[in-house]
């Protein structure tokens, strides 16, 4: 039976949320007081029009005024379980992931590496560039929803320590860069995914990853996310939201989420468990909207988004059936 019970999900790249006086990466990084309101102003707005029920945000630097920023509109409950780095004085690097929501938030904790692949492979694990959170949402009249929050490593190639490394030499340093960017995110994609494999098997609930993966789906690396399981196993499945929802809207083409020069992408990501997909036997609810909110990208007036985020906003909607 259809219900009128829904449940809306978000993931935003809110693009060097820094408070100043604080600095974000190098210490000329800091926001006017007047461009700081702005970036408050867009974000909030943006949110507004999604008005989803949960939110999972990336690029936080500045972590009370983003919790205060959602409080605002809404969502009273906000969890991080990292902190940005500083690198001198107010200079901040490495910016973290967060968790808003309208419901409680009853457990959250950091993803991490499952041990025991170091052991059974012979090989050492990297740590996460950023680290996803784990977070259960109880939601009134339907249950416990389980929340990952991620933001991958990105493309940009990881540069060598050695200042032996000239011009001319043979070797190709922007190459291994490169390799191992991709390889750290490769990484990433397996270890977040075991995890939540390993949560669904102990506690089988409805589970949404959220974020910015820094590369589509389709690749080889990121695609990891979304791989079939082994049948056997009859664990944890992952779909994108946007391709469950595009089944019933065939002619709706897909926007991007961010653009390199003209070139678009889609890099922002909303993946539902086997609970949301209509051909499992374990479904629950259907998805009835999909949202981007990419005008900024594509038509921006300035007045508007002069402070705006370089990554769309995504959100999708589902319906329960029960």
């Amino acid at each position: 039976m259809i219900t009128d019970k829904t449940l809306s999900f978000a993931t935003a790249n809110l693009f060097n949320f820094i408070e100043p006086p604080g600095a974000f990466y190098d210490f000329e990084n800091i926001y006017e007081l007047e461009a700081w309101r702005a970036k408050c102003r867009w974000t909030q707005d943006q949110l507004k029009i999604l008005d989803a029920d949960i939110v999972g945000v990336q690029e936080v630097f500045s972590i009370e005024a983003a919790r205060t920023l959602v409080e605002e509109i809404g969502y009273p409950y906000f969890a991080t379980i990292d902190t940005p780095h500083i690198e001198q004085d107010y200079i901040y690097s490495q910016p973290v992931v967060a968790v808003a929501s309208r419901y409680p938030i009853i457990r959250v904790e950091a993803v991490t590496p499952i041990k025991t692949i170091e052991e059974s492979y012979r090989t050492q694990l990297p740590e996460f560039s950023r680290k996803p959170i784990y977070a259960v949402i109880d939601v009134p009249n339907i249950g416990e929803i389980a929340i990952y929050v991620c933001h991958l490593k990105s493309q940009r190639a990881i540069e060598s320590n050695s200042q032996d490394i000239c011009p001319t030499s043979v070797i190709n340093s922007d190459l291994i860069g490169r390799w191992l960017s991709s390889q750290q995110r490769g990484w990433e994609a397996v270890m977040l995914r075991l995890f939540m494999e390993h949560q669904y098997a102990f506690h089988p609930i409805p589970t949404v990853l959220m974020g910015d993966m820094n590369q589509p789906l389709t690749s080889n690396i990121t695609g990891l996310l979304t791989s079939e399981p082994n049948i056997e196993l009859k664990g944890l499945t992952l779909k994108d939201s946007w391709s469950i929802f595009n089944e019933h809207q065939p002619n709706i083409d897909r926007s991007p989420t961010h653009y390199h020069f003209s070139k678009g992408n889609v890099l922002d990501y909303i993946l539902l468990s086997q609970e949301f997909q209509p051909d499992s036997q374990y479904s629950l609810a259907d998805i009835t909207a999909y949202k981007v909110l990419g005008e900024h990208l594509t038509n921006p007036i300035f007045e508007r988004d002069k402070q705006a985020s370089d990554h769309a906003f995504v959100a999708t909607t589902v319906r329960f059936v029960l």
